[in-house]
């Protein structure tokens, strides 16, 4: 097959799933001229990757070779912060950091959440409602949501939300992987070490202050308590959870509202059975994820459906087009939050699987429900979506809304 295959281009940011029907079908194993790397999409083949250990997920990032080539300052230290990232780690190192976040998302502390999180969905709602009949949903709702939740949760002040929105915006457009804009590099590179120094201050003021109960107290005491972890590592991950802590569930609110107001039915079953929420937060995970790719890098030759991947090479793997892979799923295509079970990989699977998985699911369930009951005829005030031309994130720019909230 013609290598033609490039998830960031214009038509395949807008609709990606005609081109991963195509692989699927008739290429699973492919190799992406355009993209310099190898593009997996059945679902088997993508589930089993992410436990091979031939397939390393140290600096498979597709821009982390950029930082070196750019021989710019700013960029050779935002490849640094990102190698310290245990998204970018393996075992044993990646065990390491991971367990000093663990505990902070399990779904005992997280369910200890709910009221908090209940809160602040009903307070930007009611901002929503007193600035209608209109609302522009992910910058009043869904960018918010998030940041303020991981922001109650790292300790950060909530006053400081907007400024690492901003930042983590600009980091999205390079871990997003848009290429071909040294402006959108330099913009990411500067947004990272913005948010580095920053939360470098934040730890230094949490340590002058003494422990408060906040997930980066936990982190400072982890630190201190084992040599091996070094201060850049203990800022770093706590930059990772902040980004990665609203970026994706941002997303995922948007993305679950535009299919709900994309599907009447849907919406009206939701709102007429709340306890449909759940399952919807799910379905929307499984069928627009948030995230659609991991990348990594093979350690070692491996042959796979009859192409070899070599030690060396780059590999994606796609997760939005296994997620819909008729293979894995009867009638993929179909968007149905009653659909049980989903068996989805869009929190990832094996040692990466996403450590604040609970977090989003309750995020976006609180986030779904609340909204269908406060604005049970609100309706898309524009047809066409407006998507960001990312390969490895999913989500929208804007969601324009027409609220119509019925009378009381």
């Amino acid at each position: 097959m013609e290598s033609v295959f490039d998830r960031a281009a214009p038509e395949a940011a807008a609709d990606p799933y005609p081109a991963y029907a195509r692989l699927r079908a008739r290429d699973p194993v492919h190799w992406s001229a355009r993209l310099g790397a190898w593009v997996l999409t059945r679902y088997d083949d993508v589930m089993a990757a992410q436990r091979d250990r031939r397939f390393s997920a140290d600096r498979a990032s597709p821009f982390a070779d950029r930082m070196d080539a750019a021989a710019r300052p700013e960029a050779a230290r935002m490849g640094r912060v990102l190698a310290r990232w245990m998204v970018f780690s393996d075992p044993p190192r990646h065990t390491v950091l991971r367990r000093l976040t663990v505990e902070a998302f399990t779904p005992t502390a997280v369910s200890a959440l709910r009221g908090r999180i209940a809160a602040l969905v009903d307070s930007l709602l009611d901002d929503m409602a007193a600035a209608g009949p209109e609302a522009e949903l992910m910058a009043a709702f869904a960018k918010p949501l998030p940041a303020l939740v991981i922001a109650h949760i790292l300790g950060v002040p909530e006053r400081d939300t907007e400024r690492f929105r901003r930042w983590s915006d600009d980091i999205a457009d390079v871990v997003g992987a848009r290429r071909g804009d040294p402006a959108r590099l330099e913009r990411g590179a500067a947004a990272l070490a913005a948010l580095d120094d920053y939360l470098a201050g934040i730890v230094a003021e949490r340590r002058r202050a003494g422990a408060s109960g906040a997930l980066v107290d936990a982190l400072i005491a982890a630190r201190d308590a084992d040599a091996a972890l070094g201060e850049d590592e203990l800022v770093a991950n706590c930059a990772l959870l902040l980004f990665a802590g609203h970026e994706t569930t941002t997303n995922l609110i948007g993305n679950g509202v535009r299919l709900l107001l994309e599907r009447p039915e849907q919406f009206a079953a939701l709102r007429a059975d709340p306890t449909l929420a759940a399952g919807a937060v799910e379905e929307v995970l499984r069928y627009e994820g948030a995230a659609h790719a991991i990348a990594r890098v093979a350690v070692a030759n491996v042959e796979l459906r009859g192409k070899t991947i070599a030690r060396g090479d780059r590999v994606f793997l796609m997760l939005g087009a296994a997620n819909r892979d008729p293979q894995a799923f009867a009638d993929p295509e179909a968007f149905d939050i009653r659909r049980r079970p989903s068996r989805h990989l869009a929190f990832g699977y094996g040692p990466h699987f996403c450590v604040g998985a609970p977090l989003a699911r309750l995020e976006g369930e609180v986030a779904l429900s609340r909204l269908a009951a406060r604005f049970p005829d609100m309706a898309l005030a524009e047809a066409e979506a407006a998507w960001r031309p990312h390969l490895v994130l999913r989500g929208l720019s804007r969601l324009p809304l027409a609220l119509r909230r019925r009378a009381a």
